[in-house]
């Protein structure tokens, strides 16, 4: 599988993603910060056969309540399922027993994230008024069993 975990060699081509997408703005510190926790998941998908970082995502495995920071792939292979074998690099990782569940926030207005979300189990639960920079609202989405 050409999913493996990240390492800051990887950063110059996840930063060039996350910059042509424009919906984040991590610094490479904050990569770095993330790659060295104990409790973070870093993987990145990369092309068989080539050096060539085509996503990435960023999960904090916090045992029953884990959280999806970040999730994307290179503009050019979006809609080949990249973006489900990164969000279940993630998902398995934790078993989702009671109890269990994965978090995450995403742009109102982001509708195509929106609906890969939905498509992958995870329901919308409330909002974060003017939770981004530019004033723009998060939707809360949550995956897992309820006690």
């Amino acid at each position: 599988m050409p999913i493996r975990k990240m390492t800051e060699a990887d950063l110059p081509q996840v930063l060039a993603i996350q910059q042509k997408l424009s919906f984040q703005d991590w610094s490479e510190k904050v990569f770095v910060s993330e790659i060295n926790a104990s409790y973070a998941l870093c993987v990145v998908y990369e092309r068989e056969g080539a050096p060539e970082i085509l996503g990435y995502a960023v999960f904090h495995l916090m045992g029953p309540d884990s959280e999806l920071l970040s999730i994307a792939t290179d503009a050019s292979v979006q809609r080949q399922g990249i973006g489900a074998e990164l969000l279940q690099a993630g998902l398995g990782k934790i078993d989702l027993s009671p109890g269990d569940k994965m978090f995450l926030e995403v742009r109102e207005g982001n509708e195509k994230a929106r609906r890969f979300y939905e498509r992958h189990g995870f329901e919308a639960y409330g909002k974060r008024e003017s939770y981004y920079d530019d004033g723009e609202t998060a939707i809360l989405y949550r995956k897992g069993q309820y006690v």
